[in-house]
């Protein structure tokens, strides 16, 4: 493995978390003094480019925005959407397997036909 490059990535996910948590705090302290504040895409967008570890620490650590939702919904997503693009990239078996599944959900199997729905007789029946 080409040292460089680890070392730049090992550089480039300490800068992003760093500024993760650096923006969580600098929200946080916005929002007490009502002051503009930082948007939630922009923390979000932190989050999705590898500072979601920072971003989850500074919602903890910080008390801030932990029951917002869909804010803390959408941040646990990139969480879990992150920590799965890595599995699936580094370890094969996980790759074959999230390709199977994912051919398994394109293609519709006899017994997933359409139901019909009751046929209603009039307003409120």
């Amino acid at each position: 493995m080409n040292f460089y490059l680890f070392g730049c990535g090992l550089f480039y996910l300490a800068f992003i978390n760093c500024t993760a948590i650096f923006l969580f705090n600098l929200d946080k302290e916005r929002a007490v003094l009502k002051e503009w504040r930082i948007s939630e895409s922009t923390l979000l967008a932190v989050a999705f480019f590898g500072g979601w570890p920072g971003a989850k620490y500074g919602q903890r650590k910080f008390r801030h925005k932990t029951r917002k939702q869909p804010f803390a919904t959408q941040l646990n997503a990139v969480a879990v959407f992150q920590v799965l693009l890595i599995l699936t990239l580094l370890i094969p078996d996980v790759r074959r397997q999230v390709s199977e599944f994912v051919a398994q959900l394109q293609m519709p199997t006899e017994t997933s036909k359409p139901t019909r729905m009751p046929v209603r007789f009039g307003p409120g029946s």
